[in-house]
C-alpha cells in the first residue's frame, strides 16, 4: 500500500522537475526538455500507484499539488511563447526565400541584381 510520505516525495520530485522544465524553457534546450518529458511520463506512471487513495485532508499534499499546477502553467507558457517565436522566424524566412533571384537571367545570362537575403520583416 502506498503512503502519504511516498506521495509527498513523488510531488516533490515533479516540482524539481518542473523548475528544470522552466530554466531548460528559458535555455532553449530542446535535448533536456524531450529528456524531462519522458521523466515526467515516469512520474505519471508511479502516481497510479495512489489512485483511490484520499489525500485532500493532507496539507502537505494540496500545497504541492498547487504548487504543480503554477508551475506547470508557466511552463506552458513559455512554451507557447517560444513556439510562437519559432512560427514567427519560419515565416520570416519563407517569405525571404520566395524573393531569392536566381543567379541567372530567365534568358540564360548572368544578372548581378540579386536580392539580398534578411531575416527583417519590412511589411510593418
Amino acid at each position: 500500500m502506498s503512503t502519504p510520505l511516498e506521495l509527498v516525495s513523488i510531488l516533490k520530485g515533479i516540482i524539481k522537475l518542473l523548475y528544470d522544465e522552466k530554466e531548460a524553457l528559458l535555455n532553449n534546450d530542446g535535448h533536456v526538455i524531450a529528456e524531462i518529458v519522458e521523466k515526467k511520463n515516469e512520474y505519471l506512471e508511479r502516481l497510479k500507484e495512489f489512485k483511490g487513495m484520499d489525500a485532500s485532508s493532507d496539507e502537505r499534499v494540496i500545497s504541492l499539488v498547487e504548487e504543480i499546477e503554477t508551475l506547470q502553467e508557466t511552463n506552458l507558457l513559455l512554451t507557447k511563447q517560444a513556439l510562437g517565436y519559432q512560427e514567427m522566424l519560419m515565416e520570416s524566412i519563407a517569405k525571404n526565400i520566395k524573393n531569392i533571384s536566381n543567379t541567372y537571367s530567365p534568358k540564360g545570362g548572368y544578372s548581378k541584381d540579386s536580392n539580398n537575403v534578411n531575416f527583417i520583416d519590412q511589411s510593418v
